[in-house]
């Protein structure tokens, strides 16, 4: 992040040099007073735009683990996502066109296990072949995500950041017979990169007054999906590190995994197939 401000503070340094050299003839301020006449709308104009070109997120939003792991660029957060994708991961499920994988920690932190899983899905599935974007928008949409996920309570935009980001609130239903009702603020953002969509999201600071909790507090480290498509294939390669406040053995998400996996898309894919 560092380096991020030191690259706003040349960008800032070089726009008055470019408006306000003091080698053109033009240029000439007398006073503190003439200073003072400098459109302040021109400084506000600069600020949001440096925020767009920056920062896909706004402070508030990043947690403190992220800050030195992640520059939230778009080119900074392909990188990072590239980091995950090229990482080492140890294979506990793969059948059927669905790999399951995981791994003991991430960048992020280190005291739960990061899972993976990658799909193949033939188009041939499809009466119609939907496209990309609508894939991700039938994940990442609330009127949509709540008619085919019956793990979600809540689902719900409590901030809009720009036109491709924003705040989630999202509360899951009782998973398994004893994990309760967890109730998640996200950070989200869909990125799109030489027609591959990335839809990434990670919780906001427990500090950030956005949040207002009715349930039990989860974190979401990481939560990603990855979607490319071929001739004859779409492509899913997902990623979850979380927190829901409850220490499963490994053997049992090891065991559970793969089913709810496999449960969780085949709803998705039929509900893609009704509209």
């Amino acid at each position: 992040m560092e380096e991020t401000i030191e690259h706003q503070e040349t960008f800032i340094e070089k726009l008055f040099h470019c408006c306000f050299d003091k080698n053109d003839e033009d240029f000439e301020l007398k006073d503190d007073e003439d200073i003072s006449k400098i459109n302040s709308s021109l400084l506000i104009k600069t600020k949001n735009e440096l925020e767009t070109e920056f920062s896909i997120f706004p402070t508030s939003a990043i947690r403190e683990e992220e800050i030195v792991k992640i520059e939230f660029t778009k080119e900074g957060l392909l990188k990072y996502i590239s980091n995950l994708q090229y990482s080492k991961y140890d294979v506990i499920y793969n059948e059927n066109n669905i790999k399951i994988s995981k791994r003991n920690s991430s960048e992020i932190t280190n005291k739960f296990p990061l899972f993976r899983c990658e799909i193949t899905k033939n188009k041939s599935y499809f009466l119609n072949i939907p496209s990309i974007q609508k894939l991700v928008n039938t994940m990442a949409e609330p009127e949509l995500r709540t008619k085919w996920d019956d793990n979600i309570k809540v689902y719900k935009i409590v901030e809009k950041i720009n036109d491709n980001s924003e705040i989630l609130k999202i509360i899951t239903n009782k998973q398994l017979g004893f994990i309760s009702e967890k109730e998640f603020y996200d950070k989200r953002i869909e990125v799109i990169n030489n027609g591959v969509h990335y839809l990434y999201s990670s919780s906001i600071p427990e500090s950030n007054n956005l949040i207002s909790l009715d349930y039990d507090k989860a974190i979401n480290y990481i939560c990603l999906m990855i979607v490319k498509e071929d001739e004859d294939n779409f492509y899913f390669d997902c990623y979850n590190q979380v927190d829901i406040n409850i220490n499963p053995p490994d053997k049992f998400i090891e065991f559970n995994l793969p089913n709810k996996t496999i449960s969780f898309f085949k709803k998705y894919f039929e509900f893609l197939n009704t509209f």
